[in-house]
């Protein structure tokens, strides 16, 4: 005995980042959901969040985009988490496949924003960050878990 702690599994630090990204998503998309429901001011520090909120394009079907977005950060959050904590919980084709759903929504209205409102929400980019950086670690972590265990001699 070394007294060395054992090394990480190689995707525990890629589900780590997957936990952080989608936790920081959901506080975002939390924000812009309360800013929807009127309970809170919109900080934004350059112009144009206020016009994307209140555009025809921030619900769907009656529901808050920002509402959806939330409670998809919150189960990939959820997903993460157990992937971490629960030894053997694999879920790195579960969370690519859901981030990458995430990512072509997150295509889809920043084209919204660039093309048809012509207003840049800075909330809407940080949380579109949030869901790029959670799909880049689910892809690093499927690679990883394909990858043979590399043994000690």
């Amino acid at each position: 005995m070394t007294g060395r702690p054992a090394p990480l599994e190689p995707r525990v630090p890629w589900r780590m980042g997957m936990t952080l990204f989608s936790l920081l998503g959901a506080l975002v998309a939390l924000y812009l959901w309360s800013f929807h429901l009127g309970l809170s001011e919109l900080v934004c520090p350059v112009k144009g969040c206020e016009v994307v909120q209140a555009s025809a394009y921030s619900s769907l079907l009656g529901v808050p985009v920002a509402t959806i977005g939330f409670f998809a950060f919150l189960a990939l959050f959820t997903v993460s988490v157990s992937s971490v904590l629960i030894e053997g919980f694999e879920a790195e084709h579960l969370v690519l496949a859901t981030t990458s759903l995430g990512l072509l929504a997150y295509l889809y209205f920043t084209y919204l924003e660039l093309f048809v409102i012509r207003a840049i929400c800075f909330w809407c980019v940080v949380s579109s960050l949030m869901m790029l950086g959670a799909w880049l670690c689910s892809l690093v972590a499927l690679r990883q878990g394909s990858r043979p265990a590399v043994r000690g001699v």
